[in-house]
């Protein structure tokens, strides 16, 4: 009897295609570099691409689940897991750099690059958590104190343009 896929509304293709690529990743460096490219490529709104659109945060949380078992392989102590990210960075002088750049911002544009590009970087199991969220969490308030600066006084097109938004319009259905 053959085998059949038990649960087929989440099983694709597309998804089976990156399941096997996510397979081959045998270290902890290249994991980690593999997770950052598909971030740039297929999240976040400075994605490069959204082919994915359906299945990005699927086949992230898969690659994500590689790497933190990778890093836990890799790493030898607790002390390497709590402070070191998985691309070797010291955890607390990647936080404080990102921190640092963002209290020097005044620009509520580069700010929003600021955040998203850590996010690429470094959200977890990149950086242990310990040091994320504190980051995240005061790169993200100092982004809405420049963001409430006369923010929506700019009208909506202008606005969606300067923040390079594409309006998808989805079609009523009907029978």
């Amino acid at each position: 009897m053959a085998t059949a896929k038990i649960n087929k509304v989440h099983d694709n293709a597309v998804r089976d295609e990156w399941t096997d690529k996510i397979s081959t990743l045998n270290s902890l460096d290249k994991a980690a570099k593999f997770l950052i490219d598909f971030r740039v490529q297929y999240t976040t709104p400075l994605r490069q691409s959204y082919a994915l659109e359906l299945d990005h945060l699927w086949i992230e949380a898969k690659i994500e689940e590689k790497v933190a078992v990778l890093k836990e392989q890799a790493f030898k102590s607790d002390r390497d897991l709590l402070h070191k990210c998985a691309t070797g960075q010291d955890a607390a002088a990647a936080a404080a750099e990102t921190q640092a750049k963002m209290a020097a911002c005044e620009d509520k544009w580069e700010a929003e690059d600021i955040h998203i590009n850590f996010r690429i970087a470094f959200k977890p199991p990149i950086m242990p958590t310990n040091y994320f969220m504190e980051t995240d969490r005061i790169l993200g308030s100092k982004l809405m104190e420049l963001r409430n600066l006369n923010y929506y006084d700019m009208p909506l097109a202008e606005l969606r343009k300067k923040r390079g938004v594409k309006v998808l319009v989805a079609r009523e259905h009907t029978h």
